[in-house]
């Protein structure tokens, strides 16, 4: 835990001062969702970030939900993302647009490059992605490369089906 609160403190020493402000909220949220936003790279990722099997796509909507609510509380855009294979959530973001810095860092692929790390592949065949909103073009072809198998997208989780590929 020391080391979280060192990793988010040497972070904001090192951004400047508009960024303060998010990293300071996120730091508030670090204890309830701490393995949600810190993320460590490699395969070392899926034992830390492991979920309990979930009762179903309610549940994994849900956490898509938390993710939203992450990012609207760190600043950013209100997306979220979460990748389930087998029963298990092996990726999940919030959209990091606005924090990041990044206009490609929308939720799903965030959630894409989570789910890759954790799994080791870039290969994301047997995933399904659960985002708060209707992927857009960039999102949708991303989980066409990836093999994901299927996206489903708001409260109502709607199905949308294999995502296809889409010139942006």
């Amino acid at each position: 835990m020391n080391n979280r609160k060192e990793v988010t403190e040497s972070a904001a020493h090192s951004r400047p001062q508009g960024r303060r402000t998010a990293l300071s909220r996120l730091a508030a949220l670090a204890g309830a969702l701490a393995p949600l936003v810190l993320l460590p790279a490699g395969r070392a990722a899926a034992k830390e970030i492991a979920q309990p099997r979930d009762p179903g796509p309610p549940a994994f909507m849900k956490r898509a939900e938390k993710m939203k609510n992450l990012a609207l509380a760190t600043g950013d855009q209100g997306y979220g993302a979460v990748i389930v294979k087998d029963d298990r959530i092996v990726g999940q973001a919030p959209s990091r647009v606005v924090v990041g810095g990044d206009p490609t860092a929308h939720a799903e692929m965030e959630a894409i490059r989570a789910a890759a790390r954790v799994l080791g592949t870039r290969d994301l065949s047997g995933c399904v992605l659960y985002g708060t909103s209707s992927a857009c073009q960039m999102c949708e072809t991303a989980a066409h490369w990836a093999n994901i198998d299927a996206l489903v997208h708001g409260p109502a989780l709607t199905e949308a089906g294999r995502p296809r590929y889409r010139r942006c």
